[in-house]
């Protein structure tokens, strides 16, 4: 074998790796955005919500801080 064909070989098992690893990442990722915290209670809810399901809090009140601002 040339060592051209041992370095492509290398090349697309990193390559197969790399995709795999980011495809095993990807629902936990998913999840995040359509889930929001109560600020009294600290229970997860659907952002769907408009209210906390453990204490009954609206949950529109819930103002949002722009960490760029500052």
């Amino acid at each position: 074998m040339s060592p051209i064909s041992i370095s492509i070989g290398l090349l697309i098992a990193l390559v197969g790796v790399l995709v795999f690893y980011r495809m095993r990442k990807l629902p936990q990722i998913a999840g995040y955005g359509s889930q929001t915290m109560c600020p009294s209670c600290g229970l997860i809810t659907f952002r769907l919500k408009t209210c906390c399901l453990e204490c009954g809090k609206s949950l529109t009140a819930v103002s949002v801080i722009s960490i760029f601002g500052k």
